[in-house]
């Protein structure tokens, strides 16, 4: 356990390797303070945090690690645009 006093400024230093660190303060009753760990995520970027959706994104690093880009040859991809719309057309 460590013994810090509140600065001038009203501020506490919690060293280094807690730099960067999203706490939740709760205050007490008596005066105390807690400080917890805590994992901010805003309120539009909630669903990327659910398991579902950490699956698929997961899935797609792997895909894209094992496929890497290649150029896109655009006259064969125009050429395929061309048969495809043929074909609904039949």
């Amino acid at each position: 356990m460590d013994f810090k006093t509140v600065g001038r400024s009203g501020q506490i230093s919690l060293g280094k390797d807690l730099a960067g660190t999203d706490f939740l303060v709760e205050k007490l009753a008596d005066g105390d303070i807690i400080l917890r760990r805590a994992k901010v995520v805003p309120l539009n970027e909630k669903w990327l945090d659910e398991p579902r959706v950490k699956e698929r994104l997961a899935r797609a690093d792997a895909w894209l690690n094992e496929n890497k880009p290649a150029e896109t040859d655009l006259d064969a991809l125009e050429a395929d645009l061309a048969a495809s719309k043929t074909k609904r057309k039949q």
